[in-house]
C-alpha cells in the first residue's frame, strides 16, 4: 500500500519554530555587534582625519595655531583646518550620532551622546559636528575687557601648549574627541558626580562645565556614545579609544597631573567619577 503524505505534527512544527528563534537569537545580537564595530572604526577615522588635518596645518605654520575666539570671520576650528580636510561633511561626524534636523539660526545649541552639537557663531549656515578641540592648543585666549572668559591668565599661560608641534607627550596629549561641545578645557582635579546622565538627556542638569575658575569641562566630554569608550585623536596623528575612566591619564595640558587609576565610581556603575 501507499503511504500517505504525512504532514508535520504539532510537536515537530515548535520544535522548528524553536531553532529558528533560537538561531535568531544568536545571529541579530552578532549583526548588531558589527554594525556598531563598524561605526565606531567609521567614527576613529573621521577623528583621526581632524588630527591629521590639525597636525598638517600646525607644522605648516610653524606650530602657531589659531586663536580661540580670534579667528576672522569664524571662531570655530573647523572653518581654520578646511583647507587640510578633504571631505569636510564627512569628518566631523561620528557615525553612532545623527544631526539636529532643522537647526536654530539664532543659537547654537550644545549636542548629547547619540546628537550633534550645532554652532552658528561667524558662519553664513549653522554648523554641526560630533567632536570637541583640546583648548590647551589654542595659540590666543579670548577676552571680555580685561577678563579671560574661559579662564584666569595665569592659568591660561601655565596650562597651555606654547607649540602644537611639539614631540615631548605629543602621542598622549588630545587634539579631537568625542564631545557634547565643539571644545573644552578639562583640568586634573574635574570631578563627575554620581548622578551625572552620560546621555546628556537629563533635564536640570549642567553639561556644560561653565567657564571660569570653577569649570569642570570634563563634563563635555563625558558621553556614552561608544559603549563606555571615546574616539580620541592625538596630537602625533594617531586615533585610538580611550575608556571614559582614562580621561585622567591623558595629558590635556602643561599643568595637568595625569593619572593612570581607572577612575568608576565604587557600586560599579557605568558613570565615572574622579576620586
Amino acid at each position: 500500500m501507499v503511504g500517505k503524505n504525512r504532514g508535520f505534527t504539532l510537536i515537530e512544527l515548535l520544535v522548528v519554530i524553536a531553532i529558528i528563534a533560537l538561531l535568531l537569537s544568536i545571529v541579530v545580537p552578532a549583526l548588531g555587534l558589527a554594525k556598531e564595530k563598524a561605526r565606531n572604526l567609521q567614527c576613529r577615522a573621521n577623528v583621526r582625519s581632524l588630527g591629521q588635518a590639525f597636525r598638517l596645518y600646525s607644522e605648516q605654520s610653524g606650530g602657531k595655531v589659531f586663536g580661540y575666539g580670534s579667528m576672522g570671520l569664524s571662531n570655530l576650528w573647523l572653518t581654520q583646518i578646511a583647507d587640510q580636510v578633504g571631505d569636510i561633511d564627512k569628518v566631523r561626524f561620528c557615525s553612532s550620532t545623527k544631526m539636529v534636523e532643522n537647526p536654530s539660526t539664532t543659537n547654537s545649541t550644545w549636542g548629547k551622546a547619540a546628537t550633534n552639537w550645532v554652532w552658528i557663531n561667524g558662519v553664513p549656515q549653522p554648523m554641526q559636528g560630533s567632536f570637541g578641540f583640546n583648548g590647551y592648543l589654542y595659540s590666543k585666549p579670548l577676552m571680555s575687557g580685561t577678563t579671560l572668559v574661559t579662564m584666569p591668565l595665569d592659568e591660561w599661560e601655565r596650562s597651555r601648549w606654547e607649540n602644537a608641534t611639539i614631540s615631548a607627550n605629543s602621542a598622549n596629549i588630545p587634539v579631537f574627541i568625542d564631545a557634547a561641545w565643539v571644545d573644552l578645557w578639562p583640568q586634573d582635579d574635574d570631578a563627575i558626580p554620581a548622578n551625572f546622565d552620560l546621555l546628556h538627556e537629563q533635564t536640570g542638569m549642567d553639561f556644560t562645565g561653565s567657564n571660569g575658575p570653577g569649570r569642570i569641562h570634563m563634563y563635555r566630554c563625558m558621553l556614552n556614545r561608544h559603549s563606555g569608550d571615546l574616539s580620541v585623536a592625538f596630537l602625533d596623528g594617531h586615533a585610538e579609544p580611550v575608556p571614559l575612566s582614562k580621561m585622567w591619564s591623558l595629558k590635556w595640558s602643561r599643568a595637568f597631573k595625569t593619572d593612570g587609576r581607572e577612575h568608576i565610581r565604587q557600586d560599579g556603575s557605568p558613570i565615572y567619577q574622579k576620586r
